[in-house]
């Protein structure tokens, strides 16, 4: 009988398995940085010319310094005519390019408004693309460091209650984070060519809030 009794045992100190969920983490975020895209084009006769212009405007772009630059690009292609299969280039165009940030929309207002006021041209094209608020790229990596610290210690917690409801010994097998960057729906974005800003403010979209969060998924095995 006694036999029988530890044999009935057995399968219930021997019992063990694996629990399976994932959990949303979340935090938000307030605009903080105002980006946007310029892109200067210039049309002339000789790639000379085109390049001279082009350096007026890079000269004041690097000259402004209440806002943030980066990525600058400068480029002269030639423009083609074909008569009889046979290309003529009958002028050049030129390309400049920068991404420009800054954290007041007075001092982005300010810094195209003087961009533009060097639109003497018709063949000049001064373009503002994709102005939208956002949160800076090191306040987002703090927080979303902060959110996979409270998603390790939280899974951890989790793991000791458990442990404690069920009489059972419990541990966090794997923890895999994948990271997504869940923006607001309403996230003001817009596109302004020259004409629309041509000595006049520009229309700045509202700051709104960034949503921030990561969807970890937790293995415990407890036994």
């Amino acid at each position: 009988m006694k036999f029988l009794k530890l044999f009935l045992l057995i399968p219930i100190f021997a019992f063990s398995f694996e629990v399976e969920f994932n959990k949303k983490f979340s935090h938000e975020l307030p605009h903080d940085t105002l980006t946007t895209y310029l892109i200067i084009t210039i049309q002339d006769d000789t790639e000379l010319i085109v390049g001279e212009r082009l350096e007026v405007f890079n000269k004041k772009i690097k000259s402004y310094d209440k806002v943030e630059r980066k990525l600058g690009t400068f480029n002269i292609r030639p423009k083609y005519k074909y008569s009889s299969n046979t290309p003529k280039i009958v002028g050049y165009l030129g390309e400049l390019r920068y991404k420009v940030n800054s954290r007041k929309a007075r001092f982005m207002d300010e810094f195209i408004s003087e961009i533009t006021k060097l639109k003497k041209n018709r063949d000049t094209t001064v373009a503002v693309n994709n102005l939208s608020w956002t949160v800076r790229e090191d306040t987002y990596n703090v927080t979303l460091d902060l959110l996979r610290l409270e998603a390790i210690t939280w899974g951890q917690r989790y793991a000791n209650t458990l442990s404690s409801d069920i009489d059972k010994d419990c541990k966090v097998k794997k923890i895999n984070i994948n990271t997504t960057n869940q923006t607001m729906n309403m996230r003001e974005k817009a596109i302004y060519a020259s004409a629309s800003i041509s000595n006049k403010s520009i229309p700045v979209p509202e700051a709104n809030q960034e949503k921030i969060k990561i969807n970890p998924n937790y293995v415990l095995e407890c036994e």
